[in-house]
């Protein structure tokens, strides 16, 4: 009894005791499970942390870090600039714009530049910023997720328009309108040049092509020079039936010889003569001085209001009629005089003195094309004609009318001592006129109808003092012996 109350009280002793050791070693192995767990977790975060450093620690760009669809996983900066550089030069070589012209190519380079810098330093900052943990994470979606960048180009087409500008200059023919070959003044004929069609670029539609392909990046095509065709704006044919006699005026002569010879000299320097647009014309410039040397010879003319004889009288005669024709004709009278006295072969207010240099006779050819002129002398008639296209609207002619609008007395006569006289001698030395004022008209018709009418200028014929000269006389009163010849 004692030996199972023994057994049952170490029973009672031992219980605890196991108990506890097996507390005791589930708690060890518990604490070597945690170790081993808290060892094997060290572990995989310490080789985490290793592997983070490590991928983070690479030089050069992370894979799938792109620029330009090139990806530059592995390459340093200067290799990827060196690689990029090289394509951007290749694609700046074939920046070029072709323009065929006439079978010929015309080239411009289009300078580029790049923000290639900026992208690479941004490029290569992918997975560089932040905590480890924060740079490592970025670094690994790059694996599924690539980073693309795109290298900015900006292109340079400053140099297009002195392109267009240089290529237009070069390229325009320009047209040539039909002009008058030559005139046979003897035969009052026209030749003329045939006209001919020019051509310009379109530079607008060529600019508009040029746009496009810097707009799209794409010079992968030649263009097409196109040119619009420039018709003259003169033809043959319209020369052929524009140009045609303006007008004529004919006077008439003396049967004074030398008169007529010097008419003949002075017309026939502008007979066959050209004033071109705008042009002109004066006949003390293409005459020059009307003198002896020349061919001109002495016959009457008026200086100082008598009539004497020297060089070149008479051509008087030529300018007024030329004046009468240009006038007919509606050119621009720019210089006329009119004599001291009416001419006997023009209506008054329609003569024009010349006497050089002082006294000229010009007009301006007032028309948009060159006008001839054409002169005949032939049976003491004087003839001169103008060639050319009409200034005047059709069916319109130009008249001339001259009013006499008052009569100036002359003075009383004047006297003047002559010793060379004979006693009681009286000689007229200079004639006595009364003097003239006249207006001159130029008129514009249809036909018969006066369309308008406008005073052209004033003629001022002055009223001069006859003139005598006187001999010695015994009687000394001075109106007494002095015996005055009629005019």
């Amino acid at each position: 009894m004692s030996q199972d109350m023994d057994r049952r009280g170490g029973g009672r002793r031992g219980g605890p005791k196991g108990i506890g050791g097996i507390l005791f070693t589930v708690l060890a192995l518990f604490c070597f499970l945690l170790a081993g767990v808290f060892a094997i977790a060290y572990q995989q975060h310490y080789e985490r942390l290793q592997l983070m450093q490590q991928t983070v620690s690479q030089s050069g760009f992370f894979p799938g870090v792109r620029v330009d669809g090139v990806d530059l996983g592995g390459m340093e900066y200067d290799e990827a600039y060196a690689l990029l550089s090289q394509t951007l030069e290749t694609q700046d070589a074939g920046r070029v714009i072709r323009v065929r012209v006439d079978g010929a190519e015309r080239t411009l380079a289009l300078p580029a530049t790049h923000d290639l810098d900026t992208v690479l330093v941004n490029a290569f900052n992918v997975g560089r910023e932040g905590e480890l943990e924060e740079r490592y994470e970025r670094i690994v979606r790059l694996q599924d997720s690539p980073v693309e960048f795109t290298v900015s180009t900006q292109v340079d087409s400053s140099g297009v328009e002195p392109f267009l500008a240089q290529l237009d200059a070069q390229t325009q023919v320009p047209a040539v309108d039909a002009a008058v070959a030559s005139f046979d003044a003897e035969n009052r004929t026209f030749t003329f040049t045939d006209e001919q069609s020019g051509k310009k670029l379109y530079v607008d539609h060529l600019r508009e092509q040029i746009e496009l392909m810097i707009r799209n990046d794409d010079f992968s095509r030649t263009l097409d020079a196109e040119f619009e065709e420039l018709l003259p704006t003169v033809t043959k044919a319209q020369l052929e039936t524009q140009n045609k006699l303006l007008a004529s005026f004919t006077t008439t002569a003396t049967n004074n010889s030398n008169r007529n010879t010097n008419i003949r000299l002075c017309s026939s320097a502008f007979n066959g003569l050209v004033v071109a647009p705008g042009e002109v014309f004066s006949i003390n410039e293409l005459t020059g001085p009307r003198t002896s040397a020349k061919g001109y010879r002495d016959a009457g003319t008026i200086r100082n209001g008598v009539l004497v004889d020297e060089p070149g009288g008479g051509v008087c005669q030529v300018s007024s009629t030329l004046f009468n024709v240009v006038v007919r004709a509606g050119m621009e009278i720019v210089e006329r005089h009119n004599h001291s006295w009416p001419s006997d072969y023009v209506k008054i207010g329609m003569d024009a003195a010349i006497d050089y240099p002082a006294k000229d006779f010009k007009f301006k050819n007032v028309s948009d094309s060159p006008i001839y002129l054409v002169s005949i002398f032939e049976n003491r008639e004087l003839t001169v004609e103008v060639y050319g296209v009409p200034v005047l609207e059709e069916g319109i002619t130009i008249d001339l009318r001259s009013t006499t609008d008052a009569t100036l007395e002359r003075p009383e006569d004047s006297y003047e001592f002559d010793p060379n006289l004979a006693p009681g001698e009286t000689v007229l030395i200079r004639k006595g006129r009364d003097g003239k004022i006249a207006s001159t008209y130029i008129q514009y018709k249809r036909g018969d109808e006066l369309v308008e009418e406008k005073l052209l200028f004033t003629s001022n014929y002055p009223a001069i003092r006859a003139k005598y000269g006187y001999g010695p006389s015994l009687d000394t009163d001075l109106g007494s012996g002095i015996e005055v010849p009629s005019e």
